[in-house]
């Protein structure tokens, strides 16, 4: 790449030449002037066309490498807008994360002194670290509803069992109440029948009680 001081060398070097040459024609000593002379004028000609050149290519070079250097300037741009985005993205998923409340939060865990009392080995794995810890106390939770789930499922078929066995005895017993009902009144006749015979019989026993009293009174006077 040419420099401004390699330019300037060049330069000065062909104003010197052409001054001598300016000077001789005014003198009138110009034919003087040899070959050598032009052929340093051509040299430093040369010279300068050679440096304007490689300054027109060194200069479309700059050109280039500067719009290479602004679009990767600009493609980085927009990679570190991305990662920002990205990152206030991320930023914001953990705000949530922290704010979320799980369901587990709200789920009435055993005491942990029961459930490391009661569980077996495979519960304990990891116990030091708390969030594993309650991995396996949601487990054995989990484990254990599913059993009083089923339990539970058990004793209500039991119990619609015993409601169906009930309503069988209960119409049963309405039937036998309503046979007990019809026998009751079907021998309603009966009971007043003998209910009057009994009445005449008392009166008949009574009868002759009082005259044998009248007997007595008689007998006294």
């Amino acid at each position: 790449m040419p420099t401004i001081d390699s330019i300037e060398i060049a330069s000065k070097e062909l104003e010197t030449i052409l001054t001598n040459y300016m000077q001789k024609k005014i003198d009138g000593t110009l034919g003087d002037y040899d070959a050598d002379e032009y052929e340093q004028i051509q040299n430093c000609l040369d010279r300068l066309k050679d440096l304007q050149a490689n300054s027109y290519i060194s200069m479309r070079d700059s050109k280039q490498s500067t719009s290479d250097a602004k679009d990767h300037m600009d493609k980085k741009q927009v990679e570190l807008q991305d990662v920002m985005y990205e990152k206030r993205h991320i930023l914001e998923e953990i705000v949530q994360c922290r704010e979320f409340r799980s369901v587990y939060q709200d789920v009435e865990l055993i005491p942990i002194e029961e459930f490391q009392s009661k569980v077996g080995p495979e519960y304990l794995i990891d116990s030091d670290n708390p969030h594993q810890l309650m991995i396996n106390r949601l487990k054995y939770e989990l484990v254990v509803r599913a059993e009083l789930k089923e339990q539970k499922e058990a004793l209500e078929q039991r119990k619609v069992q015993l409601i169906k066995e009930n309503i069988k005895v209960q119409r049963k017993v309405d039937q036998f109440d309503k046979l007990l009902d019809d026998f009751v009144e079907s021998t309603g006749p009966v009971v007043e029948a003998l209910t009057a015979e009994e009445k005449v019989n008392m009166v008949t026993e009574q009868e002759p009680t009082v005259e044998t009293v009248d007997a007595m009174d008689t007998t006294g006077e």
